[in-house]
């Protein structure tokens, strides 16, 4: 089973419209891009099926969407198994605390804020985000590494801390690729990570 990595929640409406949408990476989908293919799909996928969609790959990016009422519940992440588990946690979740506004919709806009406690309850990831290395990265460990993550390391190690986008932009590969590479070095300890004014950054000590 591979480790579990969230992009994004997303709450949103049968007629396409995102009602809710909560960013765990700066490489997350917009939600309105998020919202017109899976309203897209889910209308193919009835019409063929008679049935809701739960499951969708796209290159880097997994979706696991649960229908509640007219809402779908939309986890985007990594390839794994947990999100499934995730997402029927929190639509279990979502229908508990708004039960009435569901049973009672009529179309018009809710304010879901707080369902930001469920999310953040149930995937596990803080605002206030920050881990600090445990393995510090220096030109020792940097021999024992994998060819793979030789470059990015260098660039932290070179420039103390980096957004996903500008360690992109310095290694000349995707952002998606840079961002597993940092948190591939992030498991193993050399590297720490944290989030200030909306930003996540990688950094070495």
């Amino acid at each position: 089973m591979s480790n579990f990595r969230p992009f994004a929640i997303y709450v949103i409406v049968e007629d396409g419209r995102c009602a809710y949408f909560k960013p765990f990476s700066d490489n997350a989908p917009p939600p309105d891009l998020v919202s017109a293919l899976l309203t897209a799909m889910q209308g193919f996928v009835r019409e063929v099926t008679g049935s809701h969609f739960s499951e969708l790959t796209a290159g880097p990016f997994s979706f696991t969407s649960e229908k509640v009422g007219p809402f779908s519940v939309v986890i985007v992440s990594n390839k794994s198994e947990i999100a499934v588990e995730k997402a029927k946690y929190l639509s279990l979740r979502f229908i508990k605390r708004f039960r009435t506004q569901i049973e009672n919709w009529q179309g018009h806009t809710i304010d879901f804020e707080t369902f930001g406690e469920d999310v953040q309850d149930i995937i596990g990831v803080a605002d206030s985000i920050r881990i600090d290395p445990s393995i510090p990265l220096d030109a020792t460990s940097l021999l024992s590494l994998p060819p793979n993550l030789q470059a990015i390391s260098k660039a932290l190690l070179t420039r103390g801390e980096l957004t996903v986008n500008d360690a992109a932009k310095l290694v000349a590969q995707t952002p998606f690729r840079v961002e597993d590479q940092l948190e591939n070095l992030l498991l193993q300890g050399h590297v720490g990570k944290y989030k200030k004014d909306g930003k996540i950054y990688y950094f070495v000590l």
